[in-house]
């Protein structure tokens, strides 16, 4: 039976180790005299030793005692302290330091309870990190609109604002705004979000993105809002930067000369611009699918920008209109990557059709201006058929009269010798100016090269002249007119032997004709060691009604050449050194060679 003594009893035998608190007796010498069994499972041994060793690990008196003020002055005291644990460890324990009063009205004794929070400061320490260096502003605003709290973010921002109202000290308001969402969250207790305009306490404004929301107790009641506030000026201003350049773009694709077309992962054709309505013949109304795209474009094109092959050019090709015509472009595709994958394809395309009919105007201006240059001094070659006419004449006669045979067939040599010459310039002129039209079929460039070195061996042989042909092992059929492209070769490698003749050069007496195939074009050149130009000759050869070889040239040989070179959407180049020899090169891409004439005319 528990009775008043027995309590009494194990009140003073067993509560004071029971209680669950670090609790020590310590006298005026700060020498632990008592202890209860939690605080030495808190602290450890404590026989004869001071306190300051026991909590602190020190052997001199804390700076701050809170012991030595409570014997002084007699007043309880509770602070937050930290010390070592039994282990060594640091710890966080709050201490409630209480006098022990006699009769006398003396202290001679302290209690001192000590609680370990040692987890709990750790983790208050965490949630004030967590609010202090969050990378946005938090607030705290009680029902009064007063700022109670705030993370190291505003006070950075706005500087110390706490007990201020929040209108006052983020907009400089004197009453609340109406859009405050403090407001709404504490009138209805849900979560509000809106935009804010805010002064920083460098002056400027910021937008923020403020969100609200109630800090309930356990019973559901709230005092006060915490507002989670993000600076999204930069955002916004990002958003404009952004506005302006799709603007800007968008702008540029709509007034683009050249067709812009742009395909998205799901392949559907999200950029198809007016130029490139316009090259493919499309009503604007009609919407383009990636297949009908890719029955217009040259086959495997897409596929070839689809699978990230770097940039697909194509300099000159053909794209097929709606109507099923033709359109000579310019062809060009990327793959679109964002960040290594892979979001789309970009297409760019430039009607060729403009730039062709100038060429070809182009051509025909050249073509007539060569003939004008060559009725300039075409009296001149006149002159000069005149006079050799009249030679023969006046030969002829006074043998005629004076009854030499001799006389007579020297003048009768200088008439058909001229007369010859007269029926030659004419039809080269003739030939030249009236821009007959090529007639093209396939053929083997290289047979066509052979027929002109095998015309001229004999000739070359006759003059110690070395005449060769190198060629490909096999070029495939090109369509050219091989009767033009052998009167080409004809001018060129007659040249190159007469230059070799009249070269000073001992050694100089090679001519070689080479064929082959580079970057899709077939390419002739004609080399010679001869006799070589000079800066002035190179200028006029093909510009002029120009010869090198007085009475035996018309001067129109180059033109013909260039004149059929450009017909077969070639080029022709010339290198040449005084003394060195002379090197013409024609170039005709395959993609730019004419039509075999049958398909024209069908």
């Amino acid at each position: 039976m528990v009775t008043p003594t027995n309590i009494d009893d194990w009140i003073k035998n067993n509560l004071f180790h029971v209680i669950p608190m670090a609790i020590a007796v310590i006298n005026q010498n700060f020498e632990i005299v008592f202890a209860n069994k939690t605080f030495e499972k808190m602290f450890g041994r404590w026989e004869k030793k001071k306190c300051h060793v026991v909590y602190k690990n020190k052997d001199v008196h804390c700076v701050d005692c809170k012991g030595v003020k409570v014997f002084k002055d007699g007043v309880a005291r509770v602070s937050e302290e930290l010390g070592y644990n039994k282990q060594d460890r640091i710890t966080h324990y709050l201490q409630h330091t209480i006098p022990v009063i006699d009769e006398n009205g003396d202290i001679p004794f302290l209690v001192e309870m000590s609680l370990d929070i040692t987890e709990t400061a750790q983790i208050r320490k965490e949630y004030q990190l967590l609010f202090d260096q969050v990378p946005c502003s938090i607030l705290l605003i009680d029902r009064n609109f007063r700022i109670v709290k705030t993370n190291q973010k505003v006070e950075n921002t706005f500087g110390n604002i706490i007990g201020q109202n929040c209108y006052v000290a983020l907009k400089g308001y004197d009453t609340e705004c109406q859009e405050c969402t403090s407001g709404q969250t504490f009138r209805d207790g849900k979560m509000h979000s809106g935009n804010h305009v805010w002064k920083t306490r460098s002056g400027k404004r910021r937008e923020f993105l403020v969100s609200t929301v109630p800090l309930r107790h356990e019973d559901g009641h709230f005092d006060l809002v915490m507002e989670v506030a993000i600076d999204i000026s930069q955002t916004l201003k990002l958003e404009d930067d952004l506005k302006i350049a799709n603007s800007f773009m968008e702008s540029l694709i709509a007034t683009s000369i050249d067709g812009i077309i742009a395909v998205d992962m799901g392949e559907e054709v999200t950029i198809f611009n007016q130029a490139a309505r316009k090259i493919f013949q499309i009503e604007d109304h009609e919407k383009i699918t990636k297949e009908k795209l890719a029955s217009m474009l040259p086959k495997n094109f897409l596929a070839q920008v689809s699978a990230g092959l770097g940039h697909v050019y194509l300099p000159e090709t053909e794209v097929i209109t709606m109507e099923g015509g033709k359109i000579p472009v310019r062809l060009a595709g990327v793959q679109i990557q964002i960040k290594g994958k892979q979001s789309g394809m970009a297409i760019s395309i430039q009607n060729l059709s403009e730039i062709r009919r100038l060429e070809h105007e182009k051509l025909e201006a050249e073509r007539l201006a060569a003939v004008g240059q060559t009725v300039a001094g075409l009296a001149h070659g006149v002159k000069n058929l005149i006079t050799g006419l009249e030679g023969g004449m006046y030969m002829l006669n006074s043998g005629i009269e004076k009854g030499k045979t001799d006389r007579i067939g020297q003048g009768m040599e200088m008439l058909n010798r001229n007369i010859h010459r007269v029926s030659t310039f004419v039809q080269e002129f003739l030939s030249f100016s009236k821009g007959r039209k090529i007639k093209a079929e396939n053929c083997d460039p290289v047979q066509t090269a052979d027929e002109v070195v095998t015309m001229y061996s004999a000739k070359a042989n006759e003059s110690g002249i070395k005449l060769l042909h190198e060629y490909d092992s096999y070029i495939a059929p090109a369509c050219i007119d091989s009767e033009s492209m052998h009167e080409c070769l004809t001018n060129l490698v007659g040249n190159a032997i007469d230059a070799c003749r009249m070269s000073d050069n001992k050694n100089g007496k090679n001519v070689l004709l080479k064929t082959f195939e580079k970057d899709n074009a077939i390419i002739y050149e004609v080399i010679d060691d001869g006799c070589g130009m000079d800066y002035e000759i190179k200028n006029r050869v093909f510009t002029n009604f120009f010869t090198t070889k007085g009475l035996g040239g018309t001067g129109l040989g180059l033109l013909i050449t260039r004149k059929i070179i450009q017909e077969h959407g070639g080029k022709i180049e010339l290198e040449s050194e005084p003394g060195k020899g002379t090197t013409f090169r024609i170039t005709l891409p395959r993609n730019r060679l004419p039509v075999p004439t049958c398909t024209e005319e069908s």
